[in-house]
């Protein structure tokens, strides 16, 4: 069992509803980009399953937003309160050749996970852009983003900020300039159905992260499925990271 408590280094809050949590890093094992952390809020009877936005030896940062009652209590937890974890969970995004073009494509707070495969995937010198939109610019947290040598594409549905367009048709748009060998996505699901299907139309590889309700987080309740090609499978332990192409979107 991956069962921890742990204690809040920091606390930020963006735009009244997106938090950012600095957490002690007190993991047996080494977190992966995708994976996350299933936590007991108080504030609702089922655990809250929040990304690892990033981690270091000693810190783990996480990064979500305001929803319901547990996500609302968490955001009152004040720094230096311990909180009960599982973790880390589920699998991650697969490991990429360094001379392969590596697209991530971010919806919302779906840029969450992508935050710590960006950091990853910059620091190991590879081929990367970034593909970031949001429907307003009050819902976008590009500041967030890693340092470094890559391209970034901020877009809004309302143009507020960046590109007037979803985070989709600059996708296709920027297939047509330069066609990536794989794509990593993380967003509402519609957004990475509808991603999910461009890529199929393009015979591009996609690995997308899947959020779901989830009850035990560890593969034990059945709680938290997608249809699959290989029948139904469970986010919390088979995912959240699935191969775009296997998922039967509906």
């Amino acid at each position: 069992m991956k069962h921890k408590r742990v204690r809040i280094l920091s606390k930020k809050i963006f735009n009244e509803k997106y938090v950012e949590l600095l957490l002690e890093n007190r993991f047996d094992t080494v977190p992966e980009p995708g994976q996350f952390i299933h936590i007991l809020t108080g504030g609702a009877f089922m655990r809250r399953p929040i990304s690892i936005a990033e981690c270091s030896q000693k810190k783990v940062k996480i990064l979500f937003q305001i929803k319901g009652p547990g996500t609302k209590k968490l955001s009152e937890f004040s720094t230096g309160k311990e909180i009960d974890i599982l973790g880390p969970l589920g699998n991650s995004f697969p490991s990429v050749e360094k001379h392969q073009k590596v697209y991530l494509v971010a919806g919302g707070i779906g840029i969450a996970p992508l935050l710590f495969t960006a950091d990853k995937l910059v620091q190991s010198g590879n081929n990367l852009k970034l593909l970031y939109g949001a429907r307003t610019k009050n819902e976008l947290l590009d500041f967030l983003l890693p340092e470094g040598r890559y391209k970034k594409i901020i877009s809004t549905d309302d143009g507020s900020i960046g590109k007037k367009a979803n985070v989709v048709e600059i996708l296709k748009n920027e297939i047509f300039i330069e066609k990536p060998d794989i794509v990593f996505a993380a967003g509402p699901f519609a957004m990475l159905k509808n991603l999910g299907l461009l890529c199929n139309e393009y015979n591009i590889d996609a690995y997308v992260s899947l959020e779901n309700i989830m009850f035990c987080g560890l593969g034990v309740c059945q709680g938290c499925v997608v249809e699959t090609t290989n029948g139904y499978q469970k986010v919390c332990k088979d995912g959240p990271v699935f191969d775009n192409r296997i998922i039967k979107w509906k």
